[in-house]
């Protein structure tokens, strides 16, 4: 092949990766259908599609490795599930989840190397309008909503395309602050109607599927991104006002009024959650936390936690659930020490490049305080995500991992950017400079 047609057939990779990537995100509503023969889910075969893509990319040199310490932490975390799935207590099952793994990594890249001006908007809008869709599948199917156990125990909670209320809660959460912030920097009135709208069915999905560890998440998730972006302020205080008001409304309410009744009882049960009989969270926490001082290094293996449990040491041996049901303790039992340390690596490369993306405030030009406000905003969408871990761990959904994926890959591009956006040398005004593949950075 000449160097000319070589050339363009890398170029033509190249401009099929922003299309790969955004066909894997339009089809999260649909991604925990089955894909006959494949053996995945739609959601993962879609990553896998601008995953290989990426991959042709680094094996024809065309380029370099991204310098970046959110993804030096997922690659390591990924090369460390391997070497905990050899050493683990149930390879057959850690061997299929190192594949997804390996796919989800890849897709990250991906996105890394899709990057070019102009999609910090158009992506970001596309995830909150597919979210969108995805909380009004959810909407659409509401029905009679009942509480037991004084708020602990909801019948009816909405679950839209997922398994659990749960999942379809921290999906939610995640987007909230996305959809604020696309919402609030919309460059057109048509723009606004679209995202707003997307805005109000994630938030009403969020409330509705009655997730006590989302609604935690959603509101810390949203107080980060109005410390991290001002410009988000005004709105978020009208956000805050309209849940306040409906809040003091429920719990004024009799517990037998339709809706807001069951609201304002799951809200009270957020002081005593004991009260739940069937919870065994407890119990499944402390198994974990068995299995780590057990297997302390490098765990058990990924989603090795259910043979593990299965044991005559086990207090849970009788019905043990497939995960921890917490995050960290998921990372601790399944991966150990070393994974707990790399999962550290991703939270400070994230944590450093909201800091850079702050540090250069108002002398950003205007259309860089777009990208800033955006970029903050997936770091307060993965804050919600690891606020909502802390209570449960629906991370394995398809739709949940597409989403985190996506929003782990755009976070890689954040990190990229504010590092080729800092200047030597200061001056009155500064550009965040996107990731330009095969070339040198701009200059400042």
């Amino acid at each position: 092949m000449t160097d000319a047609r070589q050339a363009k057939a890398f170029s033509r990779v190249r401009r099929s990766l922003p299309i790969a990537v955004g066909a894997a995100i339009v089809v999260l509503p649909l991604g925990d259908t089955a894909v006959p023969v494949v053996g995945l889910s739609l959601s993962f075969v879609a990553m896998a599609v601008p995953a290989l893509l990426a991959l042709v990319v680094l094996v024809r040199d065309e380029a370099p490795l991204p310098s970046s310490l959110v993804l030096l932490g997922l690659s390591l975390g990924v090369a460390a599930g391997v070497v905990s799935a050899a050493s683990g207590v149930d390879p057959d099952r850690s061997i299929a989840l190192v594949v997804i793994s390996l796919i989800t990594l890849g897709y990250a890249f991906a996105i890394a190397f899709a990057h070019r001006p102009g999609l910090e908007v158009d992506g970001v809008d596309l995830l909150v309008v597919v979210g969108g869709v995805v909380a009004m599948m959810a909407l659409a199917s509401a029905g009679s909503i009942e509480a037991a156990e004084a708020g602990n125990v909801v019948n009816g909670r909405l679950t839209g395309p997922f398994a659990q209320p749960n999942e379809l809660g921290v999906f939610c959460a995640a987007l909230l602050p996305l959809a604020v912030a696309a919402t609030v920097t919309a460059g057109s009135r048509r723009r606004t109607a679209v995202l707003g709208l997307s805005a109000a069915c994630l938030a009403a999905a969020c409330v509705l599927s009655m997730s006590r560890g989302a609604w935690i998440g959603c509101v810390v998730g949203l107080a980060a991104l109005a410390v991290l972006a001002p410009a988000t302020r005004r709105a978020l205080g009208t956000v805050a006002a309209a849940l306040a008001g409906t809040a003091v409304l429920a719990l004024v309410l009799p517990s037998s009024a339709p809706l807001l009744g069951v609201f304002a009882l799951r809200m009270r049960s957020l002081g005593d959650p004991t009260q739940n009989q069937y919870d065994d969270r407890p119990l499944i926490w402390g198994e974990a936390w068995r299995q780590a001082t057990e297997h302390p290094w490098w765990g058990i293996g990924p989603g090795a936690y259910q043979q593990a449990a299965s044991g005559a040491v086990s207090r849970v041996s009788a019905r043990p659930a497939d995960h921890p049901h917490d995050l960290p303790l998921t990372i601790l039992a399944e991966r150990g020490m070393i994974g707990v340390g790399l999962a550290v690596v991703v939270v400070v490369g994230c944590a450093l490049a909201a800091r850079r993306l702050m540090r250069h405030g108002d002398e950003l030009v205007a259309a860089d305080r777009l990208r800033r406000t955006r970029g903050l905003a997936v770091i307060a969408g993965l804050i919600a995500v690891a606020i909502h871990g802390t209570f449960d761990m629906p991370l394995r959904n398809p739709i949940v991992a597409g989403l985190v994926w996506t929003l782990l890959g755009i976070a890689v591009v954040v990190d990229l950017t504010t590092k080729q956006g800092r200047s030597a040398e200061p001056g009155p005004r500064r550009t965040l400079h996107p990731l330009t593949l095969g070339s040198e950075p701009p200059p400042c």
